[in-house]
């Protein structure tokens, strides 16, 4: 039987990934393919103003990524890198399971023509630059100020805040959380090819 692709894209912080991991924690019949399982190994990545410049389209596998969604769409298994961030390489490979509904997820989801087209539905997590700084200063505390300013920006404006022309649905990333799945959830049980509803939130966790 085919899957349902859904669509996740937004800029760094928006929420996308506490969204996905909750729906598929909460659904059996949901699973999950990762952009970021596609980036390109540490060398492959290019350069820019002296930082590894993992914001640019150009440090995603695209080939891999379509051809994987291509497979889960039909309703097949597929086999898709295993990649570590830690280590920033690829460093096996994992098998995702068909399901009723598979969410694809990433900044830069909706940037690709081919792989936009897969989807059946999409949303857009929308969220003003000063709050993509702040929020992923808290989760990657780490990362340079430098590279916030002089690379994520610049590569959201150009790539990532576009492609939410072609999304579905654009949402509020300042919304709560719990807001944001169940609006979400309300949109996704109008598919009128959805076979099994998914259910509201009561408590977030």
């Amino acid at each position: 039987m085919p899957s349902i692709l859904i669509g996740i894209a937004g800029p760094s912080g928006g929420g996308k990934s506490t969204f996905c991991r909750r729906l598929e924690r909460s659904h059996t019949n949901v699973g999950r393919l990762k952009l970021d399982d596609f980036f390109c190994d540490l060398d492959e990545v290019g350069l820019y103003k002296g930082y590894q410049n993992w914001d640019d389209p150009s440090s995603i596998d695209w080939e891999g990524l379509i051809r994987a969604a291509e497979v889960l769409k039909t309703g097949e298994s597929a086999t898709v890198p295993h990649y570590d961030r830690a280590l920033n390489c690829c460093v096996g490979e994992k098998c995702i399971i068909p399901k009723t509904m598979i969410i694809v997820d990433g900044f830069l989801t909706l940037y690709h023509p081919r792989l936009r087209d897969l989807m059946d539905i999409s949303f857009f997590f929308n969220l003003p630059e000063a709050e993509q700084i702040t929020r992923r200063k808290e989760r990657q505390p780490w990362v340079e100020e430098g590279y916030l300013t002089e690379v994520m920006l610049p590569n959201a404006r150009a790539y990532v805040m576009p492609s939410a022309a072609h999304a579905t649905h654009v949402i509020d990333a300042l919304e709560p959380p719990e807001t944001i799945y169940d609006m979400i959830l309300e949109r996704l049980n109008r598919l009128p090819i959805r076979p099994v509803p998914l259910e509201k939130s009561v408590v977030w966790t």
